[in-house]
């Protein structure tokens, strides 16, 4: 596992190992770990799969704000690697390729569709005949690989702590001109 020299204030225990899995295999990761640390760590760099011309993705901006890292967690679609923190036990599955992360047919669509599939081929190439389009969708979407939904787990209990605010007259904008 290569890892960068311990530094003050970081989050990770250096002492205490998780292990998950990713894709079927056992990865080793630390205590305060991201998912996408540990996997970066062990070696992986391609983590997903871009949308439409399955080009490899890995880590990139390490916040949560693209999406290069889109996993697949304990059945949950979606997950970002970045952020989420490795547990104990989780199962991780890479999203949008197809058989695997390393071999994916999809990826002919960028090696020999170029003029072929330009922005939007897909808007204008599958609308006729139109009793075809419920085929065209369904594998356009598989092709898309944004991930399915767990119908089998349980449904999550989502809280949310927020407040209402009911005000009689509100004034948006105006700056100190507003005040007067």
């Amino acid at each position: 596992m290569t890892r960068l020299p311990p530094s003050d204030g970081e989050r990770i225990d250096r002492e205490r190992e998780v292990s998950f899995t990713f894709d079927g295999k056992q990865v080793a990761g630390l205590e305060g770990d991201t998912i996408g640390s540990a996997l970066f760590a062990s070696g992986r760099r391609t983590f997903s799969r871009s949308f439409k011309y399955h080009r490899p993705r890995g880590l990139m901006c390490c916040a949560g704000q693209c999406p290069n890292c889109l996993v697949a967690v304990d059945g949950a679609p979606g997950v970002r690697a970045c952020t989420e923190p490795v547990r104990e036990g989780m199962k991780v599955e890479h999203m949008n390729a197809s058989p695997s992360l390393n071999f994916d047919v999809m990826r002919a669509t960028d090696l020999v569709g170029g003029p072929f599939t330009p922005p939007g081929f897909y808007y204008k190439t599958f609308i006729r005949p139109r009793r075809f389009w419920p085929l065209y969708e369904k594998v356009l979407r598989h092709a898309a690989g944004l991930g399915r939904i767990a119908r089998s787990q349980p449904e999550r209990e989502w809280r949310t702590e927020y407040r209402r605010r009911h005000a009689d007259v509100l004034v948006v904008g105006g700056g100190a001109a507003g005040l007067r």
